[in-house]
């Protein structure tokens, strides 16, 4: 559990994320078994060494065919040795296998930045939300405690004669409909919250979360009104993980076409061999022990004539496997295309709803200084002060969330096209606006 007097600022969620969430962690345990694929298919087309070695006590009984005598029993010991070398020639089989486990490899990279994106891109909306649900129970405090005033001054009022019951309880609905949108919004903010903990694999307590900074127009002008969604699309095809992962799967399926056709070919290996075996009785009975040495060296040639449709059917196999790859190539560009064109659209909106919420807050917090002001000279009272508060802050909050949607579809629009780095999402914590104590 994150110790409270540290707030846990959003560079180190990230990195406690990159080191505890099972999705990003799969993707790299995937990375490791493609390379040591890779290892196993480049060996395959090196020198294989093999040696083995026996030892055997014997006993052997012989007759001679004119002795009608017994049989003579026989003891002794023999041993040998042999050292076996096989270095393919002409495997077509296994250098296709060896491109494959390349592209492999290269595709479980993709993979990797395409789920590190992925785990920022959830980092962050898990931290704007957080914040943005602080904001607002923050709000609803405010709106409680601006009913709970008006209904003070309407019971007064109904003691005093110059309020009727019906105004009371409409006062009292207000004060129960606020306290309902606290619960909620406290329900929520806890939600958010454990949303953060199973990302990062830790407990997460309000207090471990640093208070909200005030308002950076540094995302703000990060996508220039003359860009469109067709130069983010166009950056896609060439930069989107999930795109470039979904091709070299395609190139994958290739490579197994070819390496399954390659089973029809004939393969050639140099083979050479030492043989040394030493026998303690010759191989009659009564001769003398020996020892035999024999070194070799040649070709052996397969060549494959039937196996019952087996490498056929691969065959057939392998070309369905790489008609699936090609869909889910076009699958994987039309999913990016149409998240971009979301994230685009959304990225406008927000924009648009940021340049009128600053309005909003600015003539919001004209009105309740005019409020404060006029409470100072006697001519409105402590409710108005609260609810032009509580506009206020209503504005300040819908504008927070207009702000942090800007930025959220930015890094989503980056993510789409592989460009999104830690460093660009660390900074996030420097952009987000907070409500006034």
């Amino acid at each position: 559990m994150t110790n409270a007097t540290h707030a846990l600022t959003l560079n180190d969620a990230i990195e406690q994320a990159l080191h505890n969430d099972p999705i990003y962690l799969a993707a790299e345990a995937n990375l490791a078994v493609n390379r040591a694929r890779s290892s196993q298919a480049f060996a395959r087309l090196m020198p294989q060494l093999t040696a083995s070695a026996n030892t055997n006590a014997n006993r052997r009984d012989y007759a001679m065919l004119n002795n009608r005598g017994n049989s003579i029993p026989e003891r002794y010991n023999s041993h040998g040795v042999q050292v076996n070398l096989t270095q393919p020639l002409l495997h077509a089989e296994k250098y296709f296998a060896l491109n494959q486990a390349v592209l492999l490899v290269n595709q479980a990279d993709y993979q990797l930045l395409a789920a590190e994106q992925e785990l920022l891109i959830r980092m962050i909306q898990a931290w704007l939300d957080i914040r943005q649900g602080r904001d607002a129970v923050f709000a609803t405090d405010i709106k409680l405690a601006a009913a709970q005033k008006e209904l003070d001054l309407s019971q007064r009022a109904l003691e005093k004669g110059v309020m009727s019951r019906t105004e009371l309880e409409a006062a009292q609905a207000r004060r129960d409909q606020a306290q309902s949108e606290q619960v909620t919004a406290q329900t929520e903010y806890s939600f958010k919250l454990a949303v953060l903990e199973q990302i990062i694999g830790q407990e997460v307590l309000p207090a471990d979360i640093p208070a909200n900074t005030v308002l950076s127009e540094g995302y703000a002008s990060l996508i220039p009104e003359q860009s469109s969604a067709e130069l983010w699309i166009s950056q896609a095809e060439n930069g989107s993980p999930t795109i470039l992962a979904a091709s070299r799967a395609l190139e994958v399926a290739n490579e197994e076409v070819s390496k399954q056709r390659a089973g029809h070919l004939p393969t050639l290996d140099m083979v050479a061999s030492y043989n040394n075996a030493v026998q303690g009785s010759g191989l009659t009975g009564g001769q003398a022990g020996f020892r035999n040495t024999i070194n070799s060296l040649g070709l052996q040639l397969n060549v494959p004539l039937f196996s019952g449709g087996e490498q056929s059917a691969k065959v057939g196999e392998a070309l369905a496997m790489r008609d699936k790859a090609r869909y889910e190539l076009e699958a994987a560009r039309r999913n990016t295309h149409l998240k971009i064109k979301q994230a685009w659209l959304a990225w406008k909106s927000s924009y648009t709803r940021q340049q009128f919420g600053k309005q909003a807050v600015r003539s919001a917090t004209i009105a309740l200084k005019s409020a404060e002001s006029q409470r100072a000279h006697g001519l409105k009272a402590d409710l108005d002060v609260l609810q032009a508060r509580q506009q206020r802050d209503e504005v300040i909050r819908d504008l927070n969330k207009a702000h942090n949607d800007l930025i959220l579809n930015y890094l989503k629009l980056s993510a789409e096209t592989g460009q999104l780095s830690k460093n660009e999402v660390s900074g996030v914590e420097h952009n987000a606006i907070g409500l006034p104590k």
